[in-house]
């Protein structure tokens, strides 16, 4: 019989730490994935999120607009009834001077 002290281990043992090895890699990589995953979920989110800004910010715009437009609007009139009232003063002592 011929028994040697340095034989390789076991044929299962040996297929069975290859597979712990691998199962190890296939984890590590999943355990990567899922990092990534969350990380492009969160990213998505803040996306989300700051599309969500974006649109109140354009409403709040447009309504910030609208009201510069009526303020406009009410100084032009103020402006032109000003205008009047200064010609008819006018007139008014004009006519008082002759």
């Amino acid at each position: 019989m011929n028994v040697r002290s340095d034989v390789s281990e076991d044929p299962l043992q040996a297929a069975i730490s290859r597979l712990d090895g691998a199962m190890s890699r296939v984890e590590g990589v999943a355990g990567q994935l899922r990092a990534r995953a969350e990380r492009a979920e969160l990213e998505a989110a803040q996306s989300r999120d700051a599309d969500d800004d974006r649109s109140r910010l354009a409403a709040a715009l447009d309504e910030a607009q609208g009201r510069e437009t009526a303020l406009h609007e009410a100084a032009q009139e103020a402006s032109d009834a000003l205008d009047r009232a200064i010609r008819e003063l006018r007139v008014m002592m004009q006519e008082e001077a002759e």
